[in-house]
């Protein structure tokens, strides 16, 4: 039987192969075809996917779940089955999750706008363990339970550093393809990505900035 680890690490390859191809047309702000935008579509879900904190919270779930199965076998003092396959299911937590993703998140992203920011700013984008983000500006006027971004929200943003000068952007509203940022539109977007990433973020000069790591203060309409 193949594992399920070396069929991902495959779909990953040819997938991050594609992804150096178009980068190569973005580099050059040449139009995207149809299969441009497919192959950064599933990079997004990748990413978004394979960051740490997606794969421990699914794991972290299905735990729970597989303790439960566990301890009812064992109060009916019944044979180790269905704790079979819950634990094989914690154990592929992250594999599954980035699947899952490519299945799911794909298409929702193809059927929202795209544009890539450009910038000729001296630190430019950052990156981080936690790449692609999901954010709803409007997000703080919902009540509580509702604050969780999603992407059929009308106002989601998903962004997504493609190189240091190159930032994907997508939403629901129609803009230009390639989009030129001052620093300002930089340094919120980097902002963003360092409040989203779980450990670490990675500046391709070492440099910051003190902007980035303002908290902010709560809108007067939240």
């Amino acid at each position: 039987m193949v594992s399920l680890n070396l069929i991902l690490e495959n779909t990953l390859a040819g997938l991050e192969n594609e992804f150096v191809q178009v980068r190569q047309k973005i580099l050059g702000r040449e139009q995207l075809g149809i299969q441009d935008k497919v192959t950064l579509c599933l990079f997004s879900a990748a990413m978004h996917s394979r960051a740490i904190r997606a794969g421990d919270n699914l794991r972290n779930t299905l735990q729970q779940v597989h303790d439960m199965v566990t301890s009812l076998e064992k109060q009916h003092s019944t044979e180790p089955d269905t704790s079979r396959q819950t634990g094989m299911m914690v154990e592929t937590a992250p594999q599954d999750m980035v699947i899952f993703s490519l299945e799911i998140e794909t298409p929702l992203y193809m059927a929202m706008e795209m544009s890539i920011f450009v910038t000729d700013d001296d630190l430019g984008f950052i990156t981080s363990d936690t790449p692609c983000v999901w954010f709803n500006p409007k997000a703080h006027t919902f009540p509580p339970f509702y604050r969780s971004p999603g992407l059929a929200q009308e106002d989601i943003e998903v962004t997504l550093p493609l190189t240091p000068q190159h930032l994907l952007f997508l939403s629901h509203r129609k803009h230009p393809l390639y989009i030129d940022v001052n620093q300002k539109a930089v340094d919120e977007a980097n902002r963003l990505a360092r409040a989203h990433c779980a450990a670490e973020f990675v500046s391709w000069k070492g440099d910051t900035r003190p902007y980035w790591f303002e908290l902010g203060k709560k809108p007067a309409d939240a």
